[in-house]
C-alpha cells in the first residue's frame, strides 16, 4: 500500500527499492520498482537512498530503526515501535544520535474528519471538553498467527486510540481503567489476549474518555469519534464508498461501511506520507514523533496492567 501510494501520488519521489522476506517479485516488477530484494540490508546500506518506510512486523521495528539511523536514513515507521517504553526510548536515542528525522505511522491524525474534530476542539467552539468517545471496531478478526505476534489488543489495536485521545484533546492521559473479554475467538485466550474491551481514561485536565474496541463487527470498519463539551459537541461518523441514500417502498438503503483500513484511511495514508516527505525535503521535524510513539506505548502498558489488576492505573507510575 505504501509503495503504491508513493508511485501513484508522489511523482517527485523516486521509490528506488523495496525489500522483505516474503516480497512478491511479480508485483514489484509490475510496479516498475527498479530494485527489489529479500534482504532489507540491501536497502539500508544503499548510500543513494535518503529515506525509508518501515512496514515490517512490530517486533522487528527497534532493530530496523537503529540500523537505518546508523546508516543516515530518515525514517517513517509503522506503529507500535515496541511493546515496552524501554524499546521505544532505545530507538529514539539512536535517531537522535544519528541526527535523522523520524515519523511514526499514526495515520488517523491525518484523516480529514478527525483533523476537523481536533480543529473544533482546539478552537474552543464547543467549550471545555467534558467527554471524548471513540469507537474502534475491525470488520474481521485477525488470524491467530498474526494475533500471537502483534503485541495484543492494547498495543496493536488500541494504540491508535490512545494517540487519538492525546491528539484531539491536546492533553496527556492521567489514569487508565480497562475491562476486557474474549467474546469472538475463544482461541485468543490461549494466547493471553482479548478481542473486546472498554477503556476509561481520565485526562490531566480531568476530562474523561471512553474507548470501545472490538476485533470483529461483520458489517464493516466502525470508526467514530465524538467530543462533548460545555458549549456543544462534534462527531465524526463512519464512512462509506458513497453517501447516497436509496428510498423505496421496500425500505431505505445506504452503502455498507468501508470494509478495511486501507479503504477507510486511504486519504490519511497519502497525507501522512506527504508530511514525511516534506519534512525530509525541508529538514523540519514531523508533527508525529518518537515522543508520541513513547506516550502511546506507556498508555498501552498501563491499560494492559489495569486489565490484569482490574483496577485503575496511573500512567506515569
Amino acid at each position: 500500500m505504501h509503495a503504491e501510494n508513493i508511485i501513484f501520488h508522489f511523482p517527485d519521489v523516486l521509490l528506488k527499492a523495496v525489500a522483505g522476506p516474503n516480497l512478491d517479485e511479480k508485483w514489484a516488477e509490475s510496479m516498475g520498482i527498479p530494485e527489489y530484494f529479500s534482504d532489507e540490508n540491501r536497502v539500508i546500506h544503499d548510500s543513494e537512498i535518503e529515506a525509508v518506510v518501515i512496514a515490517a512486523p512490530s517486533p522487528t521495528h527497534v532493530a530496523l530503526i537503529k540500523s537505518c539511523a546508523q546508516n543516515g536514513k530518515h525514517i517513517y515507521c509503522e506503529k507500535p515501535i515496541a511493546f515496552e517504553p524501554e524499546g521505544v526510548m532505545e530507538a529514539i536515542e539512536a535517531i537522535e544520535a544519528a541526527g535523522v528525522l523520524f515519523q511514526v505511522g499514526f495515520n488517523r491524525r491525518f484523516d480529514p474528519s478527525f483533523m476537523r474534530v481536533r480543529e473544533i476542539v482546539q478552537s474552543g467552539k464547543i467549550g471545555k471538553t467534558h467527554v471524548i468517545k471513540i469507537t474502534n471496531r475491525d470488520p474481521k478478526r485477525p488470524t491467530l498467527a498474526y494475533a500471537g505476534r502483534s503485541g495484543g489488543l492494547f498495543f496493536d489495536f488500541c494504540i491508535h486510540d490512545f494517540d487519538m485521545v492525546r491528539y484531539i484533546s491536546g492533553c496527556e492521559i492521567k489514569t487508565v481503567y480497562s475491562a476486557g473479554a474474549v467474546l469472538i475467538d475463544p482461541e485468543l485466550e490461549n494466547l493471553g489476549d482479548i478481542d473486546t474491551a472498554l477503556i476509561t481514561l481520565q485526562m490531566t485536565d480531568n476530562s474523561l474518555c471512553v474507548i470501545d474496541v472490538s476485533r470483529e463487527t461483520n458489517y464493516g470498519y466502525d470508526q467514530q469519534v465524538e467530543v462533548f463539551g460545555s458549549k456543544g459537541s462534534i462527531r465524526a461518523l463512519n464512512t462509506s464508498p458513497t453517501s447516497t441514500i436509496l428510498s423505496t417502498a421496500e425500505g431505505v438503503f445506504t452503502d455498507n461501511l468501508h470494509y478495511s483500513f486501507v479503504e477507510r484511511y486511504k486519504e490519511a495514508y497519502i497525507t501522512e506520507l506527504r508530511e514525511f516527505f516534506t519534512s525530509v525535503r525541508n529538514q523540519t521535524l514531523p508533527h508525529v514523533t518518537g515522543q508520541d510513539a513513547l506516550q502511546a506505548v506507556k498508555i498501552a502498558q498501563a491499560a494492559e496492567l489495569s486489565f490484569k489488576k482490574n483496577s485503575p492505573v496511573d500512567v506515569e507510575r
